[in-house]
């Protein structure tokens, strides 16, 4: 199990952080993620693994002006 923005999560073997994004359904196009407080580089969502029991954060950046 991991917490996603403070809900539970189902874990799975092999889970990066593009599985959590798509599992949550987040497609907005600016977020920022970090695991267990380390942010992770966007060109790495794909390969980055999530260990069972992280606490992840995903955070929408707003733009405009």
């Amino acid at each position: 199990m991991i917490t996603v923005n403070s809900e539970p999560l189902p874990w799975h073997d092999g889970m990066t952080v593009r599985d959590v994004l798509t599992v949550r359904k987040y497609a907005f196009p600016l977020l920022i993620v970090r695991i267990d407080g380390i942010l992770v580089p966007r060109d790495s969502y794909d390969s980055a693994p999530v260990p069972d029991g992280a606490v992840v954060d995903v955070v929408h950046l707003m733009s405009g002006g």
